[in-house]
């Protein structure tokens, strides 16, 4: 650590300045296309407006226990202070990621000294994808923020004696709401329990296993059982492919060496330089065994908190079901292998004649750096163009018709679907801030019997094909061919097979025909009765506000 204040916070000054230049330049105002963000937001919804923690966006509208309950309440209190947009609930990623720099760095310097740790802390911010995950409304972001936080915190009382207590009471704490924030917290948890044991600070570790196991086996509670989880999916080849059945113990191996080489080879290299860059496979393995070198190296002199969460971190992630696999689940391990890999420089340049030292390092910055930036840029650059659009077509019109439509249906039938109304769509989250109408995920499965008993279980009358992706033309377009009988039109939305999108009711089934149409016959279905609620009046105009329509309900 410095014994220059000034110096010191100057450095972290200009860290975070750095950075937030960084991410400012790169920002992006569409809402992420993934379903989360918008899961999240009706999460913080719930709590803001009802104070309790379910799945408002499903139909069912059981107790949510999938994604932790800390970043939808930090959302939560956003909108309980009257926030109603986006670009509001994009804000607590953006100030996440400036914390977690801020952590990186007085981290880092307790191990290197203030120069190397501001290497780190802006190698960290420049990184490809810690600008992407900035500007998104994923927990991402605030998790790194409470593991660096408690990495920080951890090291703070080795040097002073007895303020030891206080300062491990700190990590308990931001342990806790790391894992709370994402499930992956879990290896920080073990690894602090772990570190306790080997400092033989009993007591410390009891009320360790007492604060964080007993929020943590209620949360368990919660979610045994539940329809949706990740323990379930761990199991699964793909989740988003369930009918390609589980794995068995034996198959992680296969799944863990896939998951090693792709990390190795793409996503952990990417995530720093750019997914697109040249030598990503080279800058890789250069990673890895810089990594190892420092890790192991630290490890002989001292066993912290980092040195225990990483092995268990990455042996997490890479267990994980490859669909999974990628940058965004490296985001925590960015700073130790930055840190890890200072370790090994300096080793290195120790070993070699001093006038060598400065010429190196600045190499291998620029290695990282050059490309990062270079990333930046064409990043800068795509979301000037996205902001253009954006201002004239609605958070949505970067993602092009297919998702313009969906866009537009999800508001029609926030208009036009009588009250109690459930709709089977691709994106279920997008669909209920959009429109306040409950939704829930279609089966991939394209037999008309399957969608059917989905539907009829859930109390859905109403399922919509878009082209968002090509899964609803897949399975739920194969379903009505199969048996338009059991379906009928209510109203299309864009050019069906250009971007288009059309919402279908589901006959009750006492009214459904059984007939199949013949080879080569096309598909026909009927006209929904009025009551299904196809609404003349409704403009099809789109609303270029930023203002997220399920919060601005809130408003009188």
């Amino acid at each position: 650590m410095s014994n220059n204040p000034a110096l010191r916070w100057g450095l972290l000054a200009l860290a975070v300045l750095t950075t937030a230049a960084i991410v400012a330049g790169a920002y992006n105002p569409a809402p992420h296309s993934g379903g989360d963000n918008s899961i999240y937001v009706s999460l913080a919804y719930d709590i803001a407006a009802n104070g309790s923690y379910t799945e408002v966006f499903d139909p069912a509208g059981l107790p949510h226990s999938k994604y932790p309950p800390v970043f939808p309440t930090i959302l939560a209190a956003l909108v309980a202070l009257g926030a109603r947009t986006w670009l509001a609930m994009k804000s607590v990623a953006v100030v996440a990621t400036l914390a977690a720099v801020a952590f990186i760095y007085l981290w880092s310097e307790r191990r290197v000294g203030s120069w190397a740790a501001l290497a780190v802390a802006l190698l960290y911010g420049a990184s490809a994808a810690v600008v992407y995950y900035s500007h998104w409304t994923l927990s991402d972001p605030v998790f790194v923020a409470f593991t660096l936080a408690a990495f920080w915190a951890f090291e703070g009382g080795r040097d002073e004696g007895s303020t030891r207590p206080p300062w491990i009471a700190l990590a308990v704490v931001l342990a806790g709401l790391a894992y709370f924030t994402r499930s992956a917290g879990l290896p920080l948890v073990v690894a602090l329990f772990a570190c306790l044991a080997l400092e033989r600070r009993w007591r410390s570790l009891g009320v360790a296993a007492i604060a964080l196991g007993v929020p943590a086996l209620l949360w368990w509670l919660r979610g045994r059982g539940a329809p949706a989880s990740y323990a379930a999916e761990f199991w699964l080849v793909d989740p988003y492919q369930p009918t390609l059945g589980t794995i068995g113990l034996l198959d992680l191996v296969p799944r863990a060496l896939a998951n090693l080489e792709g990390y190795i080879t793409r996503h952990g290299p990417g995530g720093v330089i750019g997914q697109g860059a040249n030598g990503v496979a080279f800058l890789g393995v250069a990673m890895v065994v810089a990594t190892l070198w420092g890790w192991v190296r630290t490890a002989r002199e001292r066993i912290g908190l980092p040195e225990v969460f990483l092995p268990l971190y990455f042996g997490l992630i890479l267990l994980w079901p490859i669909v999974w696999s990628g940058d965004r689940f490296a985001l925590p391990l960015y700073p130790l292998v930055f840190l890890y890999g200072a370790v090994t420089l300096r080793d290195i340049m120790q070993r070699a004649p001093r006038f060598v030292a400065a010429p190196v390092i600045a190499v291998v910055l620029l290695a990282l750096l050059l490309p990062a930036g270079g990333n930046w840029l064409r990043a800068r650059q795509e979301s000037r163009a996205c902001a253009r659009i954006v201002e004239a077509d609605g958070p949505f019109g970067c993602y092009g018709p297919g998702v313009a439509a969906f866009v537009e249906a999800a508001r029609w039938s926030g208009e036009a679907l009588p009250d109690g109304a459930a709709v089977m769509t691709r994106k279920p989250g997008h669909f209920y801030v959009l429109s306040g109408v409950p939704s829930r995920t279609f089966p991939f499965d394209p037999t008309p019997d399957a969608q059917l008993a989905a539907a009829d279980a859930l109390g859905a009358r109403y399922i919509l094909i878009d082209e968002w992706d090509v899964l609803a033309r897949q399975y739920v377009g194969g379903a009505v061919v199969r048996r338009p009988g059991a379906f009928c039109f209510v109203h299309a939305f864009g050019q069906p097979g250009s971007g288009g999108a059309q919402l279908i009711g589901i006959l009750p089934a006492d009214e459904r025909s059984e007939r199949r149409p013949a080879e080569n016959e096309q598909a026909r279905i009927a006209i929904c009765p009025e009551t299904y609620g196809r609404d003349p009046s409704y403009s099809s105009s789109s609303a270029s506000s930023d203002t997220i329509p399920l919060l601005g309900a809130l408003d009188p």
